[in-house]
């Protein structure tokens, strides 16, 4: 394969990779790696799903967390189906 080609290839890889970790870095204002209840209020549908979002009941969403919610908005899925999990509070 030409160089021309990889270099291609790993730039488009990485300019999608860029693109789909951009709404998570916009909302980590604090870049502690996971989106505060406070910082998702900025998407009003990630706060209302809030609940069923965060999985492991941290208070925050992890970028995986936060990763279902973005496959969920763009495959028009309701993820408040999924079982809610009670949130605790960590002083965010």
């Amino acid at each position: 394969m030409s160089k021309k080609i990889v270099l291609a290839i790993l730039g488009s890889l990485f300019a999608a990779g860029s693109v789909a970790g951009g709404a998570f870095a916009a909302l980590d204002r604090d870049l502690n790696g996971s989106i505060s209840k406070q910082e998702a209020s900025a998407i009003p549908s990630l706060a209302d799903q809030w609940d069923s979002l965060d999985k492991d009941a941290s208070g925050d969403l992890s970028k995986e967390e936060f990763a279902a919610f973005e496959s969920a908005e763009k495959s028009g899925e309701d993820t408040s189906a999924v079982k809610e999990a009670p949130m605790t509070s960590q002083g965010k």
